[in-house]
């Protein structure tokens, strides 16, 4: 009997205790957008309020004052939102996050201050990227020289591609080392440059791309890998053009081969930054970029040693040219699916947010995500788009195109395709079980 009293006691002794306990009383807040630090008064604008351990997120519309209205539990959390416009007969969009959003006990007395960036279209994209490889015909290895990339012109009209030009953030790989945080910033944040690493490859001749077109450009070999390896790709297409070691003496690997039917006219040039035998794209995790640059000032930039940021370290294994920000016209940063915990944000938020994620050696490519509003906006569209979209990899990796209109299919049918443009690479961009040349 002693004992049941006991533990009578302990029970009525801790259920009082939790009584005791004060209770965590949801709170009211608000999230209003700005941009350029100025309130941006946009009425319907979905805010999505996720908390930090991902287990929850909420959603309200903004009201006439652009303040979006929650009630949530105290804790941290984090604001997203986006919207596109039409200004001055120009797409926009407007894009952007608070990662910093702390709800304390109690009301809340002014909103959180929500900041958007504006993004004019662009007319050249990066549309697909390629650079995971696949594995060889008997499985023992991946093959990983079939590289390319596409660049799309986004638009109705006829896009000047001449001074044009690619490159690489340092460092090369998403999880490695990277000396160019100061804390949980990076110390080019608020500069006017990033740091280019390897090399910055180039046209030689004059280009033009025309509405809604691409071009396909093989990074190391322009030639029909499927021949070797059947998972790969074909790039040897007299269309094609090719990112050649022919200007650049330190580039020596033999995986730089073009086959014959690609013309010289369509070898590209560039220059080498820092030490290696061959531009550094990573298999698993790279920060591309385009830019324009004309062939003087791309020169300078990338011959004149004495102004490289050697943040990374001394030595011309660490350079990077300071490419200006101003010239960039779009970028994709890609953390790899295995180390995503360990991998680091290279592109300031004014360039690019947030990733796309890339599982490597399958034959997988990162595409662009169709902008399915101003797709089906086109009269000349009508009856060419195609829907019930399937190759994305949501069943394995979570990605596919929210849009549903498969673009290859359509683009096939004889529809243009106007891609998304929001400068967040999780948004923009999508893995694709098939690369898109392999159809």
């Amino acid at each position: 009997m002693k004992s049941l009293i006991k533990i009578f006691a302990a029970s009525a002794a801790a259920l009082l205790a939790f009584a005791c306990q004060p209770k965590v009383l949801p709170v009211e807040i608000s999230v209003q957008l700005f941009s350029d630090n100025e309130v941006l008064a946009q009425n319907g604008v979905t805010v999505s309020l996720a908390d930090a351990a991902g287990t929850a997120t909420f959603e309200a519309v903004t009201d006439a004052a652009g303040i979006a209205k929650f009630t949530v539990n105290p804790g941290s959390y984090t604001a997203t939102a986006t919207f596109k416009n039409v200004e001055n007969g120009k797409r926009v969009v407007y894009n952007g996050s608070n990662t910093a959003i702390l709800v304390a006990a109690g009301p809340a007395e002014a909103p959180f201050k929500l900041e958007l960036q504006k993004i004019e279209s662009q007319q050249l994209i990066i549309k697909e990227l390629y650079s995971g490889g696949c594995m060889k015909n008997d499985n023992s290895s991946a093959y990983q020289n079939d590289k390319y990339i596409i660049v799309y012109n986004n638009s109705e009209f006829e896009a000047d591609a001449s001074d044009l030009v690619i490159g690489i953030v340092n460092p090369y790989n998403a999880n490695s080392s990277n000396r160019y945080y100061s804390g949980d910033n990076l110390v080019y944040a608020n500069e006017n440059w990033i740091p280019a690493g390897g090399g910055i490859y180039c046209f030689k001749n004059p280009l033009t791309i025309p509405a809604y077109s691409q071009i396909v450009i093989a990074v190391f070999g322009a030639i029909d890998h499927t021949a070797t390896v059947s998972a790969s790709v074909n790039l040897a297409n007299a269309e094609y053009y090719w990112m050649a070691n022919t200007d650049i003496p330190g580039y020596t690997m033999a995986k730089y081969v073009a086959a014959d039917v690609i013309p010289a006219s369509h070898y590209m040039s560039g220059y080498q930054i820092n030490m290696g035998t061959a531009w550094v794209l990573s298999n698993t995790s790279p920060a591309l970029f385009i830019g324009k640059m004309d062939a003087a000032s791309l020169k300078a930039l990338c011959t004149n040693t004495d102004a490289f940021d050697e943040t990374a370290g001394t030595g011309n294994i660490n350079w990077a040219a300071k490419f200006p920000k101003a010239n960039v016209v779009g970028a994709i940063e890609v953390f790899g699916a295995a180390t995503l915990d360990a991998s680091h944000y290279r592109f300031p938020s004014d360039i690019n947010t947030g990733y796309a994620k890339l599982t490597n050696q399958k034959g997988y490519s990162l595409y662009r995500n169709v902008d399915k509003e101003a797709t089906e906006a086109l009269p000349e569209n009508a009856g060419k788009l195609v829907y019930n979209y399937a190759l994305g990899t949501q069943d394995v990796d979570g990605s596919t195109d929210p849009s549903g209109i498969d673009a290859e299919a359509s683009i096939a049918a004889g529809a243009h395709i106007v891609y998304l443009q929001t400068n967040d690479s999780s948004k923009d961009f999508h893995q694709r079980k098939l690369a898109s040349l392999k159809k």
